[in-house]
């Protein structure tokens, strides 16, 4: 074939060979062109290596100090990339905690304590891993934006309409639980809270939920809730439960609003009759007191006077029956006196020879005037 032929200057299907005589390569592989590739490939090579020895503190020079400072270039280099490692290694224990977190440190995927802000240092990983949690700030969850969640029954057998939120936030002392025990902790707090929402307005009257005693609603919902999610161990901390809205259905608001109007009448009523109450009760007890204050007053009159005749009838008749006719006739005496003595009296005798006259005009006009 044509690139076997053994004559000098031989062509090849890959072109001719370097040389001009005989001995011209025609391998495929061969220096094309008098082999000026191949020196260039060369001369690039050593310039990299070049660079490489200035870099790391190498020497140039000839073709024995190139290969001395290629062997400590490979040495030198090794350590600084095995130091460099180490150092990066490391540097995965170093933590920093920043103010209003905590950092939760695992063992190989074991909990084993918490560190508070600041820097701290732990094994590196992967035999010592940890993470960040915010601590400090509040979370707050909505529900009863739809009537699915709002709608509520009550233990007098209403529907209450009820939206609240609830603020929370990762518990200071068990953070590690936020992380290990709870694949969602914001949906289960979601789901506990109206969970207990509905157990305490089932409970409780509609009048009750919607109106007079909501605060008490809102604690009840926080305590429970709490106690629920730490036996979950979630790692939550239940800040407050906002009420919003506590209303019956839109279809008979219209209606309840009615009653609570009616109520609200009632009420007023009630208190203008215990205040008029609280006006006359007092009016009349003090008037009765002294109704009853006169009363004994004139019972203690009577029975002194009532006393006191008797007595004097006790003595009378003591006397009579020891001289029945002188105290009789000292009686007649005193009863005439008695008679007698608001009256004006005209003594005449018959011997004086005067004619009685008797004005009787005048004692008719004093009777009448009398």
């Amino acid at each position: 074939m044509p690139w076997n032929d053994q004559k000098g200057g031989g062509d090849g299907p890959w072109g001719s060979g370097g040389g001009s005589n005989g001995d011209g390569n025609n391998s495929p592989w061969g220096k094309p062109n008098g082999g000026k590739q191949g020196d260039d490939l060369e001369d690039q090579l050593r310039k990299v290596q070049e660079r490489f020895k200035g870099a790391w503190g190498g020497r140039g020079g000839n073709g024995g100090g190139s290969s001395g400072g290629g062997k400590g270039l490979g040495i030198a280099g090794a350590l600084i990339l095995v130091g460099a490692l180490l150092i990066a290694w490391a540097s995965t224990g170093v933590v920093v905690v920043d103010a209003g977190q905590q950092a939760a440190v695992f063992q190989f995927g074991k909990w084993q304590r918490n560190l508070s802000s600041g820097i701290h240092l732990h094994l590196p990983q992967p035999i010592e891993s940890h993470d960040l949690i915010e601590v400090e700030s509040q979370r707050e969850v909505r529900i009863g934006d739809n009537a699915e969640e709002s709608l509520m029954l009550t233990a007098d057998e209403n529907i209450a309409d009820v939206q609240f939120s609830v603020v929370w936030k990762v518990s200071t002392e068990s953070p590690q639980d936020f992380i290990l025990n709870v694949q969602n902790p914001e949906d289960t707090v979601q789901m506990v809270a109206e969970s207990v929402m509905r157990e305490v307005v089932g409970r409780s009257e509609l009048q009750r939920v919607i109106t007079t005693e909501r605060a008490e609603v809102a604690r009840q919902v926080r305590d429970l809730t709490q106690q629920l999610l730490d036996q979950y161990g979630a790692g939550v901390d239940i800040l407050e439960i906002n009420i919003a809205r506590g209303d019956p259905p839109t279809p008979v608001i219209a209606a309840f609003n009615d009653v609570n109007v009616a109520q609200q009448d009632a009420e007023q009523r009630i208190n203008r009759a215990d205040r008029y109450a609280n006006q006359v009760v007092p009016e009349a007890r003090g008037e009765a007191s002294q109704i009853i204050e006169a009363a004994e007053a004139y019972r203690s009159q009577i029975v002194a006077e009532a006393t006191g005749q008797a007595s004097r009838f006790s003595q009378i008749y003591e006397q009579y029956a020891q001289n029945p006719t002188v105290t009789t006739e000292r009686m007649y005496l005193e009863t005439w006196e008695r008679v007698l003595g608001n009256t004006e009296n005209t003594v005449l005798d018959n011997q004086s020879g005067a004619v009685p006259y008797l004005p009787l005009d005048n004692a008719t006009r004093r009777a009448t005037a009398n």
